[in-house]
């Protein structure tokens, strides 16, 4: 329904309340509410009374136990969120943290996501989630292959992400250094830099023209096939989660058996890979001054909302990417009564930041 100007005071005010204090809020507390003083002056506990009823009535509100007070429901969270929210600017200080912390020298994909989640869960005080790009996009970087006495070798593959993948294997005999050299050489400038979906559609054969020695080409062979099996064994769902004890801080999570689901939420890779996917758009677009928009998912609006914890917990993230391609999701995961405006300020400023960092690798 329509909200009267009062109303949306008085909805915004619960929130607020509510959030910092995780308490319910009676019409006594609203009474003096800044939020309804400055620009109403005084209202009456019995007006504020009718109107938090039909704020209830509305579905905005609820109504918990026998409290006097009401707690803001995941559509008055909605409402505010897309109503009333204004994202508070993000201090210089802040900036200059997410600069610092975010910045090379970072090897791979992976550790500038893990830079920048242990940041953003520091800044905002919430369990901050990134997932890595699905190996359809990750690249190849390089690959090697080391001696392993008396007659076996390793091969390590280092995908763009920071995926490393080893496969052992076993030769009839010593192979000679410049051998395995010319191998190495000849894997890394064929397929280094192409996509991992693109190495599964290839073969050896596909390739061959640059080898011509029959026990070289033989080697050649082996490894590819180690190569390929490796990548197909890549994971597409890889999350990284920071801040994870700070959900413990929160009051909906100092019960034990809440705290637990909470845990293994945070340890179920589908569970989170389906939490953050709604965020990913069909394209991506993002720079230090006009980030793209967030992303915001309360409680039981997520895809997994069968599960236990979900329902608590709402998601303010934002997609990432490069070279004009979407390659994941970052994003603070916390509860519902979360501190919206500060996660709305500080996601897409940190996300503007990984990609020049993205941009470097």
């Amino acid at each position: 329904m329509p909200l009267k100007p009062r109303q949306r005071a008085i909805l915004a005010a619960v929130i607020e309340y509510y959030v910092e204090t995780a308490e319910p809020v009676g019409s006594a507390v609203l009474a003096a509410h800044p939020l309804l003083t400055a620009v109403f002056g005084a209202v009456s506990t019995a007006t504020i009374r009718n109107d938090l009823a039909a704020l209830e009535d509305a579905g905005l509100l609820a109504h918990p136990h026998t409290s006097a007070g009401r707690i803001p429901t995941d559509a008055g969270y909605r409402y505010y969120v897309d109503e009333m929210l204004k994202p508070r600017p993000v201090r210089a200080a802040e900036r200059a943290r997410i600069r610092s912390d975010i910045a090379a020298p970072l090897s791979s994909m992976e550790d500038v996501l893990r830079e920048a989640t242990s940041t953003l869960a520091a800044l905002t005080g919430y369990p901050a989630v990134a997932s890595l790009p699905a190996a359809r996009h990750d690249t190849l970087r390089h690959l090697q292959i080391n001696k392993v006495p008396p007659r076996r070798l390793m091969l390590i593959l280092v995908t763009a992400a920071g995926q490393i993948e080893h496969r052992l294997f076993e030769v009839e005999t010593e192979v000679p250094a410049v051998r395995l050299n010319t191998v190495v050489n000849f894997l890394n400038e064929t397929f280094g830099g192409q996509k991992l979906a693109e190495l599964r559609a290839r073969t050896f054969e596909d390739v061959t023209a640059g080898l011509h020695d029959e026990e070289t080409i033989a080697l050649a062979r082996r490894a590819w096939e180690l190569m390929r099996h490796s990548v197909g064994e890549i994971s597409d769902e890889r999350v990284i989660v920071q801040g994870l004890v700070t959900l413990l801080d929160e009051p909906e999570f100092s019960d034990i058996s809440r705290a637990r689901a909470a845990m293994r939420l945070f340890e179920d890779v589908a569970a989170l890979s389906d939490l953050l996917r709604p965020v990913l758009p069909a394209e991506y677009s993002v720079g230090e001054n006009t980030p793209r928009a967030h992303t915001i998912v309360i409680g039981h609006e997520h895809a997994r909302a069968d599960h236990p914890t979900v329902e608590r917990l709402s998601l303010v993230g934002i997609s990432y990417g490069n070279d004009g391609e979407v390659l994941g999701t970052v994003g603070v995961l916390g509860p519902t009564r979360m501190k919206y405006g500060e996660a709305a300020a500080l996601v897409p400023v940190l996300a503007a930041r990984l990609q020049q960092c993205l941009e470097t690798l």
